[in-house]
C-alpha cells in the first residue's frame, strides 16, 4: 500500500499530517493510480492552506462575481464596462476552470489562440488588463499567491504597434456627411472644434459648459482625469442648435433624452455604404473614423499656431508629450519650430469646418 493511503470498504482514503494535525479524507476511488494523484493534490491544497493561508479551488466564475462586487464599484462605468466585455469574450476558455488553474502558461496559450483567430494585439492587451484585475483580486483574497499576469512580458508577447495617422480628406468627409443625420454631423464637427474624444463628447452635460469663462470641463476623461478645454464660438453654436430635452443633462442626445450611443458603429456603417457606392462609380474615397476628427483638431491647432505642442498636450489630455508629438509629422519645418515654442497665438479659434457655424 502506498504511503498515506489505506482502504475502507474497497475505497481509498488519505491519511497524513500537516503542521501536527492529522487529516483523513475519502479519495472516492477504487483505483490506486487515481488515489495517488488525488492524495498529492489534496495534500498540496491543505499545505497551501496551512502554510500560506491559501484557499482551496475557487471557480473562475465565482472569482469574477466577487471581483464585480468588490472591485467593480471602485472603477469608472467606462472601465468596468470595458473589463466586463473582455471577460465575456473569454468565458468559454475560463468558466470551466478554477482560478488556481489560470496560470501564465495557460494565458500564453490563450493569447496565441486569439492571435491565430485574428484578434488584434490592442484587444488582447485590453483582455489581459481585465484578467489581471480579476486575478489581482484573487491574490488579495488569498485564493492564489500572485497574479500570473504579473510574470507576462506584454511588450514581447503582444507588442504594441504604432498606429499610422491618416487625416481624413474634406471630399471624403462631405461624402459621408451627405448620408449622416444632422445630429451625427454636429457631433463630428464638435469633436473637430474641441478635440474631445467621442465618449467625452457623448457624455458632455450642459452643466459642464461654462458660457462665461468660455470653457468645457471634461469630467472623468481617459484615465478618469478631469481637464478644462476652451469653448470656441463655433463649438458653442453647435451645442446651441441641439434642442434641449427638459430634465435631461446631455448636450447631445437621442430618443427621449438618452445620451448618444453606438456613434462609431453608425459612422462605420455609413462609411461602408459610401465606400461601396464610390467603388461602383469609380470615385476616389478615403475611409476614416470619428476619432480622426480629434486628429484633425490637433493638426489644425498646430498649423494655425493657436496652440504650442505643450498646450495641445494639455487640451487633448495626453499623459506624455511623446503621444502629442506624432502630430508634428504633418507640419512644415517652420510650423514645427513654432509649435515647439512655449508661446502660442491666443487668437479666436477659426472654425474648422464649413458646417460648424451653419
Amino acid at each position: 500500500m502506498p504511503k498515506n493511503l489505506y482502504l475502507r470498504a474497497g475505497i481509498y482514503w488519505a491519511r497524513f499530517k500537516v503542521g501536527g494535525q492529522e487529516y483523513r479524507e475519502s479519495l472516492r476511488t477504487r483505483a490506486e493510480r487515481v488515489a495517488v494523484k488525488r492524495l498529492a493534490a489534496l495534500r498540496e491544497q491543505i499545505e497551501n492552506q496551512a502554510v500560506y493561508g491559501m484557499a482551496g479551488p475557487v471557480a473562475w466564475q465565482d472569482a469574477v462575481v466577487s471581483w464585480s462586487e468588490n472591485v467593480g464599484p471602485g472603477l469608472s462605468d467606462r472601465t468596468f464596462s470595458r473589463y466586463a466585455c473582455s471577460l465575456r469574450q473569454l468565458r468559454a476558455q475560463l468558466d470551466p476552470l478554477s482560478v488556481q488553474e489560470v496560470t501564465a502558461e495557460l494565458l500564453k496559450d490563450m493569447i496565441k489562440a486569439r492571435r491565430r483567430s485574428g484578434v488584434q494585439n490592442a484587444t488582447i492587451r485590453r483582455d489581459l488588463t481585465a484578467l489581471g484585475s480579476v486575478l489581482n483580486h484573487a491574490a488579495d483574497e488569498g485564493w492564489i499567491e500572485e497574479s500570473p499576469t504579473a510574470s507576462l512580458n506584454r511588450r514581447r508577447i503582444v507588442p504594441e504597434k504604432t498606429a499610422v495617422l491618416m487625416l481624413p480628406q474634406e471630399a471624403s468627409i462631405a461624402m459621408v456627411y451627405a448620408r449622416l443625420p444632422s445630429r451625427m454631423r454636429d457631433l463630428c464637427d464638435f469633436t473637430r472644434e474641441t478635440g474631445l474624444r467621442l465618449d467625452e463628447a457623448c457624455t458632455l452635460s450642459h452643466a459642464h459648459v461654462d458660457r462665461v469663462e468660455r470653457t468645457i470641463t471634461v469630467v472623468r476623461g481617459k484615465g478618469s482625469k478631469t481637464r478644462v478645454v476652451p469653448l470656441s464660438a463655433a463649438a458653442e453654436a453647435i451645442i446651441d442648435r441641439q434642442p434641449r430635452y427638459i430634465g435631461k443633462p446631455w448636450a447631445f442626445w437621442k430618443n427621449k433624452g438618452e445620451r448618444l450611443t453606438n456613434v462609431s458603429s453608425r459612422i462605420g456603417d455609413c462609411m461602408r455604404r459610401v465606400a461601396r457606392k464610390a467603388a461602383r462609380e469609380s470615385v476616389e474615397f478615403h475611409p476614416f473614423s470619428h476619432h480622426d476628427f480629434r486628429h484633425l483638431f490637433a493638426v489644425e491647432s498646430l498649423r494655425s499656431g493657436r496652440l504650442s505642442i505643450y498646450d495641445l498636450q494639455g487640451e487633448l489630455g495626453h499623459g506624455t508629450i511623446t503621444v502629442t508629438e506624432r502630430y508634428l509629422a504633418f507640419l512644415t519645418p517652420e510650423q514645427v519650430k513654432a509649435a515647439k515654442s512655449t508661446v502660442a497665438q491666443r487668437a479666436a479659434q477659426t472654425p474648422r469646418s464649413e458646417t460648424a457655424t451653419a
